[in-house]
């Protein structure tokens, strides 16, 4: 209703109380267009000078880590906020600490509600606590305002983006025996390759090879030889190790992927990940998948200090194919700088598959770490077998068997 509205009515109230010649209703009808009045400007500028914010502790945060959530909403105006209704959406997979959340119809979403009654020039902040219990990038908001004004006669909405994003990385487990992977042990070991060098750890001097950098050069020794002579320096680690992750869960493409076994190669992926790089391992990642937003597989090259960055792309990994497993191996082996052992962890081994594996076997260290149980095909090729009914989610280490 308008202020014009209510002046006519007004009018015609008045009107009436002269024909009928009643003061009471003169009176009835002077309070309600003041009352009415008074509820239309207030509603108009119930949201004037109100600011929301939700601010996090972390964007990234690890699987089972808690996750601190602190909701302001500060009123700047003289006009006091009798009541107001805050509608956060959130989504599942956060387990909220002492406080309830709302399920809402929309298919992975839950809501925070919250009544508050803010006074004038008043900021008003709560904190949540909730445990991140579901790998992947999350989206908390939009969130929906309601306020009523003073008579609690009428109430006003408001719709925030207020849209922010976390990422929960897999869980990482221990993985117990993990130089049986490779078939040697991975510490004080003499390596015969690797991808970086220390440039402090002199080794010696040899003959130069075409490839070496100018500025690995050591002309004292080249001017005493005649010969042109390169600095030798001792790596930086033992190896490096690449997995190759196949999210493809059955054997014919037009089927559902199994979103349990999905999560169980992502965090087998990631405990092997982060096993290699605590031993000092050069550690990088293909697969068959793509990250959320992009639409190119992933293909992650070994290095040092990448593991935060691999942890968070399992983090955002979809459950869909972009491209065969197949022609994964198939570019591992026309990479010819490639010198990285490999780990593939997969839930099938089809016949073009263990083909290219034999060839990939051929020409480096490769085990195939199979998740689920392998068919009598596939049990040939599989070095170590997770099982498909492995609880994860209680466990502190995986269980491997050979």
């Amino acid at each position: 209703m308008r202020l014009r509205s209510i002046l006519w009515l007004c009018l015609a109230g008045l009107a009436g109380s002269a024909l009928l010649h009643s003061p009471a209703l003169a009176f009835a009808t002077l309070a309600a267009a003041a009352v009415a009045a008074l509820v239309i400007v207030t509603r108009r500028r119930l949201f004037t000078g109100v600011t929301f914010d939700r601010s996090l502790s972390r964007r990234v945060i690890t699987w089972g880590g808690e996750l601190e959530v602190t909701m302001s909403v500060d009123n700047d105006k003289l006009l006091p906020l009798v009541w107001l209704r805050v509608r956060d959406a959130w989504p599942v997979g956060l387990e909220p600490i002492g406080f309830g959340l709302r399920q809402v119809t929309l298919l992975g979403r839950q809501e925070l509600v919250q009544t508050v009654s803010i006074r004038w020039y008043e900021r008003l902040r709560r904190h949540y606590r909730v445990r991140c219990v579901e790998r992947g990038t999350h989206r908390l908001g939009p969130v929906e305002l309601e306020a009523g004004d003073p008579f609690g006669i009428a109430g006003v909405s408001q719709t925030l983006e207020a849209r922010q994003e976390i990422t929960v990385l897999p869980k990482v487990l221990d993985v117990p025996g993990i130089s049986l992977l490779t078939g040697r042990p991975l510490v004080d070991e003499a390596a015969v390759r690797s991808l970086a060098v220390d440039p402090t750890a002199l080794r010696g001097t040899r003959v130069y090879r075409p490839g070496d950098p100018v500025s690995a050069v050591n002309w004292r020794a080249t001017a005493r030889t005649g010969v042109l002579h390169t600095n030798e320096f001792d790596p930086t680690s033992t190896a490096a190790v690449r997995l190759l992750l196949d999210v493809g869960s059955l054997f014919k493409s037009w089927e559902a992927i199994d979103a349990d076994l999905m999560e169980l190669l992502c965090v087998v992926s990631a405990s092997l990940a982060a096993a290699f790089a605590t031993r000092g391992y050069a550690v990088g990642l293909a697969s068959n998948a793509s990250l959320s937003q992009e639409l190119h597989a992933v293909d992650l090259t070994p290095a040092h200090g990448a593991l935060p960055d691999l942890l968070e792309a399992l983090a955002r990994l979809r459950p869909f194919t972009v491209r065969d497993y197949g022609s994964v191996l198939a570019d591992e082996l026309a990479d010819e700088r490639g010198d990285a052992d490999c780990v593939l962890v997969t839930a099938r081994l089809r016949p073009a598959v263990r083909g290219l594996l034999a060839q990939l076997r051929a020409e480096r260290p490769t085990t195939v770490v199979f998740v689920g149980e392998p068919r009598a095909a596939e049990a040939r090729d599989a070095d170590f077998v997770v099982p498909g009914d492995f609880d994860w989610r209680t466990a502190d280490a995986l269980a491997f068997r050979a």
